[in-house]
């Protein structure tokens, strides 16, 4: 039973979710900080990012997966359970999401906070591909530290926004995240430790340094 409630919270909790999660909070709880995005423009916002962080490259990693496993003439699952496994599809995921953020740069008109947001990111999966050339860092705990480092970010910017009761949710479902990462033995502590002090470095340092 509880292995089966570690699984299911990983999947929900996919990494490649987190940036739709983050936004969607944002713009339906804090739209202060999403100002001058109107709740009409979000919905469309939100749909774009939930197409180019997650759709595209889980669709990509599936394939690139299936295609790998296909000329070993073998089947695993999916999950990556090697280090060398995660190494391309990290690398097709952070263009991915560079892309996604020079998008929102160059071509949207959306404020300041969003681009930050999408660049650190893009910059969280870099680090994390680099470093799982030596170790199998967990990119659950980065995505979930990562998560926590913006609002409490976006908490000290933004003092109005009542950021609180975010930060105490996503605090919670960072800990399940990686309770369940340790529970199901996809990662050691080390893993988890490095995975969360890269996604809560990065988006706090970004935050604070870019956000006006």
């Amino acid at each position: 039973m509880l292995r089966k409630l570690a699984i299911a919270i990983s999947v929900i909790m996919h990494p490649l979710l987190m940036p739709t999660l983050l936004l969607a909070l944002l713009f339906y709880y804090v739209p202060v900080v999403t100002k001058p995005v109107s709740q009409e423009a979000a919905r469309y916002i939100l749909l774009a990012i939930f197409i180019t962080t997650f759709v595209l490259p889980m669709v990509s990693i599936t394939a690139l997966r299936l295609s790998s496993l296909m000329v070993m003439d073998k089947f695993t699952a999916l999950s990556m359970p090697e280090r060398k496994d995660r190494l391309l599809p990290f690398f097709f995921t952070s263009i991915f999401y560079a892309i996604t953020t020079y998008m929102f740069f160059s071509k949207f008109r959306v404020n300041q906070v969003l681009v930050v947001i999408l660049a650190a990111t893009t910059l969280i999966i870099i680090l994390i591909s680099i470093v799982t050339l030596f170790l199998k860092v967990s990119a659950h705990s980065a995505s979930a530290g990562g998560l926590i480092g913006f609002l409490i970010g976006l908490g000290f910017k933004y003092p109005q926004g009542q950021i609180l009761w975010p930060v105490v949710f996503i605090l919670l479902v960072g800990g399940l995240v990686m309770s369940a990462r340790l529970y199901l033995n996809e990662h050691k502590p080390i893993d988890i430790l490095v995975g969360s002090m890269i996604g809560l470095i990065i988006s706090v340092s970004a935050i604070l340094i870019f956000v006006p």
